[in-house]
């Protein structure tokens, strides 16, 4: 087996970080029947007295309320969390489902903590994503990442922020770049549902879903005024990561906002003897970008039991290279990488009796804006023509999350969400080869009048049926409408409005074999409806030819079934899975024509692996630590590998956490065999 091994060595510095820990909302869990036993009060006893006078009147401090009803305060985190400590759930990440325990849960789960964000100092979400268990991070450039869940990526996984859409009806089929429009400076942690997550979710979950919830002020029962920074260099590139933010409380106000920036040159690669004439036998072509951010997150309790939440996200990408493409044959440059979210959120949770016992209700805004020029320097092309492509994709939603206390009858979950696409497009081409140069409008590769809605409603009702024994069970309808006029090669032009719609479903089981190993299993369908990009673009293959849109396409569909253990002790902590998806009616392009034209067809596909991941502690400070992971999908019509699977692969490490997680020191090697699956 030939193997590649990368080392990595991460020192934390002393004393230069504060780390607080991520909160704890009090959404409802499935109840558990279990023998209750009133502990003994103990003997009162009467603080001590300070019976001399004081030097001094203090000024009263202004009124804060106190923690009660809905819980704002932050725990004390474990620097080594066990599975039971690991909560999804909550009211920061979306409140789908009960708050219930990654041990508990029957679903394969991996929370990216706060801790380990800051120990792997990304400069990117792809770095912060890229050491997790079966996740694989493709990029066609620099500040570029495309995260795969199970073998899948693009269309096929779902990304969320706080809860809130990301994916939208332009992703393409293959790698894209949005995921990199996130500065990972401001992440509180990221959650990775493997598997099909489309019930509680909505569309787009086949492979899995990646939820990022992103910081905020953290209530600790008294008003305060703090901030942070944090800087990044590396040598390789002279590059440069700086971020500024603040954080405050005051009376019913919390606010945490902040500022950052990157620069990156191009990589150095210690020298090549076959340079292209006019770049630096020391560089890497094309492999320098830049980006700014800001955000501010404001939450403001309106009583004991609710509080709203405004949200304001903005990151913008700069000369970020499609590497794949440069210097060989064509130039792509994208500047900028536009993305705004705009947020406003009521939460909180009711003292009376009723439908519900906590509640979330999210309108939210997230417009992409994307421009790229083009250039082509293959035989028989003009490489001074410049072609500047440019699209929107401007998504409205709403969305609502309840749960209800059943007590004895375990916990209902239930919920709506609404999104709507609405897209633009331009195309300009400017001719340099000629004086003075020649400029062309043209219809750009999206349709310029493209919309895409989307609604669903979903029901999961999860129970403890004995003391060993946790069932889960959900179901979702989600509708979808799409319209565009679609114009092809020959300028053929004609107006497509397809609707879709579908049930799923999902069922799971937790089976408690002792208090420490839990058995775990689940069945997961997860739904797809064609998006614009299969609908309606028309744009150039990465090798060859032009790929066509087929506004004929059925939706896709799967089934995934994954059985699983975990195991929780005071000093291991250790999830394994073997999993199978049945992809049916997946899109997938076919061959070129004699026109060198590409189509999309559906297909029929399955894809299947295995998965562990443990941790063990050595002592307080030390751990043992790593991840494997297997990758295996083939077409069912052809025979043939699908496109993109990762190779096996894993992780080996160990590490020490000491002053509360605040100094750290990791060593790991990453393992990864040859990819002959082609």
């Amino acid at each position: 087996m030939h193997q590649k091994l990368i080392l990595a060595l991460i020192i934390g510095g002393l004393g230069c970080s504060s780390l607080w820990a991520q909160q704890t909302s009090p959404g409802t869990a499935a109840v558990r029947p279990t023998n209750f036993q009133q502990e003994e009060s103990a003997e009162p006893t009467l603080p001590p007295v300070d019976v001399l006078p004081p030097e001094s009147d203090p000024e009263p401090a202004p009124d804060v309320p106190p923690p009660t009803g809905l819980d704002l305060t932050a725990p004390t985190a474990s620097p080594f969390p066990s599975l039971a400590e690991q909560v999804i759930g909550d009211f920061e990440s979306g409140l789908r489902g009960p708050r219930e325990s990654v041990f508990d849960s029957p679903r394969a789960i991996e929370i990216i903590s706060r801790q380990q964000l800051l120990e792997r100092s990304p400069i990117d979400m792809g770095q912060a994503l890229e050491q997790s268990t079966s996740v694989m991070v493709q990029r066609t450039g620099r500040g570029q990442s495309s995260p795969y869940l199970r073998g899948l990526t693009g269309q096929q996984v779902l990304i969320l922020v706080d809860g809130v859409r990301m994916t939208n009806s332009t992703f393409r089929a293959g790698p894209n770049q949005y995921f990199n429009t996130i500065d990972p400076n401001m992440v509180e942690r990221v959650e990775v549902i493997r598997g099909g997550g489309s019930v509680l979710y909505g569309g787009d979950a086949i492979g899995g879903v990646i939820n990022i919830v992103t910081k905020k002020a953290q209530f600790r029962g008294e008003n305060f005024l703090t901030g942070g920074t944090t800087q990044r260099f590396s040598s390789a590139d002279l590059g440069y990561t700086g971020r500024i933010d603040a954080e405050a409380w005051y009376g019913n106000t919390g606010v945490y906002g902040g500022g950052g920036y990157g620069n990156y040159n191009d990589l150095d690669i210690a020298g090549s003897p076959i340079a292209p004439e006019g770049f630096d036998p020391g560089r890497q072509p094309a492999s320098s970008w830049g980006y700014r951010s800001a955000d501010v997150k404001i939450n403001y309790r309106v009583d004991d039991y609710s509080e709203l939440v405004f949200g304001l996200q903005h990151y913008s990408g700069e000369d970020i290279f499609r590497t794949d493409r440069a210097p060989a044959n064509r130039e792509s440059v994208f500047d900028p990488q536009v993305r705004d979210l705009y947020m406003v959120r009521y939460q909180g949770h009711t003292d009376e009796r009723g439908i519900f016992d906590t509640f979330q209700i999210t309108a939210s805004l997230h417009r992409f804006d994307e421009t790229r020029i083009d250039r082509d320097f293959r035989p028989g092309r003009e490489p001074l023509l410049f072609s500047n492509r440019s699209f929107f994709d401007e998504q409205t939603g709403v969305t609502g999350s309840f749960t209800k206390d059943l007590e004895a009858f375990g916990t209902l979950s239930y919920g709506f969400d609404w999104y709507h696409d609405e897209i633009g497009s331009s195309r300009t081409d400017i001719d340099r080869s000629v004086g003075p140069p020649t400029v062309t409008n043209l219809p750009g590769e999206v349709p310029d009048d493209a919309y895409y809605s989307r609604y669903g409603g979903y029901l999961q009702w999860d129970v403890w049926l004995t003391d060993r024994w946790k069932a889960s069970a959900g179901t979702r309808y989600e509708h979808v409408t799409a319209g565009a006029t679609v114009t092809v090669p020959g300028d053929v032009s004609t107006r497509i409005d397809p609707s879709y719609g579908a049930w799923v479903g999902s069922f799971g089981l937790t089976y408690e074999l002792t208090e420490e190993i839990h058995l775990v299993g689940s069945i997961n369908e997860a739904f797809r409806a064609p998006n614009i990009d299969d609908l309606a673009t028309v744009n150039e293959n990465v090798f060859t030819g032009v790929q066509l849109p087929n506004p004929d396409l059925a939706p896709e569909k799967s089934i995934t079934y994954e059985l699983g253990a975990k195991l929780n002790t005071e000093r291991f902590h250790a999830q394994t899975f073997v999993w199978w998806n049945d992809l049916r009616n997946y899109i997938v392009r076919g061959a070129p024509n004699a026109e060198n034209l590409l189509d999309r067809t559906n297909g029929h596909a399955y894809l299947n692996g295995a998965e562990l991941s443990a941790e063990y502690l050595l002592d307080d400070t030390w751990s043992l630590y790593g991840n494997y992971w297997y990758t295996y999908g083939r077409d069912r019509a052809s025979g043939e590998p699908l496109s993109r699977i990762p190779p096996m692969q894993g992780i080996v490490g160990l590490r020490s956490r000491w002053n509360g997680g605040r100094d750290w020191f990791d060593v790991y090697g990453w393992l990864v065999d040859k990819q002959d699956r082609l």
